[in-house]
């Protein structure tokens, strides 16, 4: 079972359960109460029979643990070799509020792991499944198949913390206060799995109790997207009371990551000008003559390509933010990411500086008055003239780094100094 057709089997189970329940999330929402005082809703019972019946057809013989459904006692099932584990919706709280943050989930559980596992969000119409030794992936509204791959963080780096948007709590404040956070992203659900398998987030901390059904299919996801091995995981399943009592996923395996440190990115800021993106496409020559994978991104041709980009603030910040998130995740492959880019923010850069494993900012700190009376695309002059809005060091603020790797002035320093400058600090940092 454990096979490409075998996914896309369970994937097929769980797209077909989703659809039930978007038949109620239109319709109307009638909320019930379980003994347990947790709310349920008819789209959890219908998503629940689509899956028990398709299960049953498929294989009779594997029993089935639904949230939805009678659970055996201990005695009956702790000699259990394999068995689902069905959440038929996750994130009742997300599904009466109707943000769309609900999924489906099963999973397969074999010797107490899960090696099946595949979480559909309905009304994203997101996919999201996995198989021991078949790596992650990832569907969007019916697309191709995307692979998605995690690295563990590194040390000392800055972590993106999944959260859950739903169960706030002072015990995940006080654990987080341990650490040191880059970004929060909340989301609803099982997807919090799915944001650390993908690399949208480094960890994801539930400190409280979860049931085995709510994680097992997001924990199969995360393990087997590992790069190289699969990642580790502390969930255990088929316990007495089905029950985890508090997790953080992503860390247990830091300290295995040993590829995790090859790539960096190099990310030049400084006025237009102020010679960044003369040094930095040099450095990237030189490195490419000195082998290995290198990157150039150039804030300027990435506005070429995507023109409707503009040059307010929270635009800059969204043009700066997408940029990084590209240049973090070439970095996680292995690859020296050069980026030029004025990137005038501090709090921008420094959300990149949160995305990457190895960031170094190389400050070219050339004062405007010489950027000016170089002027070498007539920027300058266009914006004086009131031609250009929102000019970055005459009407939009340019805010130097605190804390740069390297800093660079150019007044004076000739081209080939600068970059022996660069490369000399990389080759220092490496050794």
């Amino acid at each position: 079972m454990v096979s490409p057709d075998g996914l896309v089997r369970l994937s097929g189970i769980a797209v077909e359960a989703g659809r039930a329940t978007l038949a109620h999330y239109r319709e109307g929402i009638a909320v019930d109460q379980k003994q347990d005082r947790s709310p349920v809703t008819a789209a959890d019972r219908a998503a629940h029979a689509v899956i028990v019946r398709a299960l049953a057809e498929w294989e009779p013989a594997i029993p089935v643990i639904s949230e939805e459904g009678e659970i055996p006692a201990f005695e009956v099932r702790r000699s259990w070799r394999r068995f689902w584990l069905v959440d038929p919706l996750d994130g009742t709280k997300e599904f009466i509020q109707r943000n769309g943050e609900f999924t489906v989930n099963i999973a397969l559980i074999e010797d107490g792991a899960p090696v099946l596992g595949v979480i559909y969000a309905p009304a994203l119409d997101l996919l999201y499944y996995a198989g021991l030794g078949l790596g992650s992936w990832r569907r969007e509204s019916g697309g191709e198949p995307v692979r998605i791959t995690s690295r563990p963080p590194l040390p000392q780096h800055g972590l993106r913390v999944a959260e859950s948007r739903s169960h706030p709590s002072k015990e995940l404040e006080q654990f987080l206060a341990t650490l040191t956070v880059a970004e929060r992203v909340p989301a609803g659900s099982s997807l919090k799995f799915c944001w650390v398998a993908e690399g949208k987030a480094d960890i994801y901390p539930r400190l409280g109790p979860t049931m085995e059904w709510d994680v097992a299919a997001g924990d199969c996801i995360f393990r087997n997207s590992g790069v190289g091995r699969p990642r580790r995981s502390e969930l255990l399943y088929n316990q007495p009371e089905l029950r985890n009592q508090g997790f953080v996923i992503g860390l247990a395996d830091r300290d295995l990551d040993t590829a995790s440190g090859e790539g960096r990115v190099v990310w030049f800021t400084g006025l237009s000008g102020s010679g960044k993106s003369t040094i930095a496409r040099r450095v990237v020559e030189a490195l490419e003559n000195r082998g290995g994978a290198v990157e150039y991104l150039d804030g300027d041709a990435i506005r070429d390509v995507f023109p409707a980009t503009g040059f307010t603030r929270p635009e800059r910040d969204a043009h700066i933010r997408r940029v990084g998130w590209v240049a973090s995740r070439l970095e996680r492959h292995g690859v020296t990411v050069v980026a030029s880019l004025v990137s005038p923010y501090e709090e921008s850069r420094s959300f990149v500086r949160g995305l990457c494993r190895n960031f170094i900012e190389v400050f070219v700190s050339t004062p405007f008055e010489v950027c000016a009376a170089r002027d070498v695309k007539g920027l300058y002059a266009k914006a004086k003239a009131g031609e250009i809005k929102h000019f970055t060091g005459l009407d939009d603020p340019y805010e130097p780094p605190s804390a740069p790797e390297l800093t660079i002035d150019t007044t004076h320093l000739p081209v080939d100094d600068a970059v022996r400058r660069v490369l000399r600090y990389l080759e220092e940092r490496s050794a």
